[in-house]
């Protein structure tokens, strides 16, 4: 079927179909991994007809990335009602990776197929992506600052943070690395929460900087 863009869901019976449709993805993501998420099948499975589902996911990766904005809601939503633990913003971040880390173990079916397609550079992807990935800085932000603002420059930080989070992440789907330098990598990435301001400011200065 040609690709469109996704319908949104507007009604109570429509957001029900399409949250039956994410649900129903999960399941066999968790089961048998992106080879196993099947249109057609998912259709069947989430009660839905292929017109009604294409309406809403035009191609698999729109299922995919609905599953991380579904996800990153709901963890924003969480975390916001929390009280982040930790004494600084470096070990309360720390935490919190670490543990969205276990969680991505417990389901590496779900986290190869997520990693995958948020590594999309389609520019027909892009406004969502960027949807992810800001849902992802919001909530690193209020544990940063364990929901009080934090500083102009411990927010430029907090994308370097969430690009070694990936990235750690990624090396560890693909077996290049065990489970314990991945988790190396986030604590040593969340260290740059440490720096000063001033240091801070000094780099994005010379970045910005002719030559």
């Amino acid at each position: 079927m040609p690709q469109t863009a996704p319908a949104v869901p507007s009604t109570a019976a429509q957001h029900g179909r399409h949250d039956r449709i994410l649900a129903a993805a999960t399941e066999m993501l968790s089961a048998g991994g992106e080879e196993a998420l099947q249109m057609k099948d998912l259709s069947q499975r989430a009660g839905v007809s292929v017109a009604t589902l294409y309406r809403y996911f035009p191609a698999k990766d729109h299922v995919l990335l609905g599953i991380l904005v579904s996800r990153y809601t709901a963890a924003l939503a969480r975390i916001t009602a929390e009280v982040p633990r930790g004494g600084t913003a470096r070990e309360r971040v720390t935490r919190h990776l670490l543990r969205e880390f276990r969680a991505q173990q417990r389901e590496p079916r779900i986290t190869a197929a997520l990693s995958r397609v948020i590594s999309e550079t389609r520019r027909s992807y892009s406004e969502v992506i960027e949807q992810v990935e800001h849902l992802h800085l919001q909530t690193l932000e209020h544990v940063a600052g364990a929901g009080r603002p934090i500083s102009a420059e411990q927010r430029q930080l907090l994308p370097v943070v969430q690009a070694i989070f990936g990235a750690a992440t990624r090396r560890w789907l693909a077996g290049v690395s065990a489970p314990e330098q991945a988790r190396f990598e986030i604590r040593a990435g969340c260290r740059l929460l440490d720096l000063a301001d001033s240091a801070v400011a000094e780099d994005v200065s010379l970045a910005l900087s002719v030559g």
